[in-house]
């Protein structure tokens, strides 16, 4: 009964209400109708979905980073070389790596080293290494690490001392420390306190502040970072989002930050005091997205938003004012993905975006215009997954 608990949470804690039952069974359908499809199209065409062949010291010669795939149904972690010419996604040999259960989130060291996932099933964190000369992974000693229930997130300082860790029961953060030679986690038994079922933890660009979606508290919570010994201390009270605030991410200048509301359709934007780390709501956000926005990202000029949209299946995509903050539609939006997306990233070395496809088992990935956000899909996209990709992380390879 535990177990079915788990798998009913759907990193969005206890279905609470007959809608989202709904959609449940219609996500389990839609694997059930897409594991069919596959199979018989394996069966008449081998190249369905398939990776183009490559020649994998051609790909290490003309540059590329990695894209890993946390896959919640099927319990582990793919991970593709993205060639940074084309966009195109290269599974790596071994891929994908077993992880403990229902993994939901994923996040990598600052120098490609190290791969982190939370795994909500089993409430552990597995480490992997990553092979410098084919990318392949290995589990580190003592991985996986055992943690508190269902962690919802886990994220890296940028500097990779520290790893942080949400507990949705709980209503915490807790704190690790890294061994930046082996990658191992280690409990430093700091906590911090956060809203009602806390989703996702992530840090200013510098590491100087640490921000929590709560997700029945409809809000974010702000910390101050202690630089020697990774403790958070709240800055403020949490301020007020959409309904069930799910992920948030910090523009790279660290200006803005912005979060998918999963119950209220839309994007919320603020602004960051530099100085205090406090969030203040721009004028005219929240921002209307599609149905039930899960997770949203911009690109690395800062010019682009974009949002996944588990209800309708696509991506909400907007020009951002620089000044202001202000979001405004881009033309053609939104842009189809497939079923129900979960994650969405943008590579910040090219112009090219990924999609978690969590109900069909696959990723999406498209060409941003730079002039204008409009996203233009790959024509080899979708490119496979495992069964329920839901978290995604891009790293540079390590060296």
């Amino acid at each position: 009964m535990e177990e079915q608990s788990v798998f009913c949470r759907n990193g969005l804690g206890r279905v609470n209400s007959w809608v989202e039952n709904f959609y449940l069974f219609r996500r389990l359908h839609s694997l059930i109708h897409f594991v069919i499809i596959i199979s018989l199209s394996c069966l008449m065409m081998p190249s369905v979905f398939a990776a183009t062949p490559v020649d994998n010291n051609a790909l290490h010669d003309n540059g590329s980073r990695l894209l890993f795939s946390a896959n919640q149904a099927a319990h582990d972690l793919s991970v593709y070389r993205l060639n940074l010419a084309d966009g195109q996604l290269h599974e790596v040999p071994g891929s994908p790596y077993k992880t403990g259960q229902y993994p939901v989130s994923v996040d990598s060291f600052p120098d490609g080293k190290f791969v982190y996932v939370a795994n909500q099933g089993s409430s552990s964190i597995s480490v992997f290494e990553v092979s410098v000369s084919d990318d392949t992974l290995q589990p580190v000693a003592g991985s996986p690490f055992a943690v508190g229930l269902y962690p919802d997130s886990v994220h890296l300082d940028p500097k990779g001392r520290f790893v942080y860790v949400t507990y949705e029961d709980d209503d915490r953060v807790a704190v690790f420390s890294v061994d930046a030679s082996t990658g191992a986690i280690h409990d430093t038994g700091l906590n911090a306190a956060t809203g009602i079922h806390p989703i996702d933890v992530t840090l200013s660009p510098v590491g100087d502040f640490a921000y929590v979606t709560n997700f029945d508290a409809a809000s974010v919570s702000t910390y101050r970072v202690n630089e020697v010994t990774g403790a958070l201390q709240a800055v403020g009270e949490a301020v007020a989002t959409g309904d069930r605030p799910i992920y948030i991410k910090i523009s790279p200048s660290g200006h803005f930050a912005f979060v998918a509301n999963y119950g209220s359709t839309t994007v919320s934007v603020f602004s960051i005091n530099a100085n205090s780390g406090q969030l203040s709501e721009v004028q005219g956000s929240p921002f209307t997205a599609g149905a039930q926005p899960y997770s949203v990202t911009i690109d690395p000029s800062e010019h682009f938003v974009y949002a996944a949209n588990w209800g309708t299946h696509d991506v909400s995509a907007y020009t951002l004012d620089a000044e202001s903050g202000r979001l405004t539609p881009v033309q053609g939006s939104p842009f189809s993905a497939g079923w129900f997306p979960y994650a969405v990233v943008v590579d910040d070395k090219t112009q090219y975006a990924y999609v978690a496809n969590n109900g069909e088992g696959t990723i999406s990935a498209y060409h941003i215009d730079e002039l204008t956000g409009a996203l233009q899909e790959l024509a080899s996209s979708p490119f496979a997954s495992d069964l329920g990709p839901y978290g995604l992380s891009l790293s540079q390879r390590p060296r």
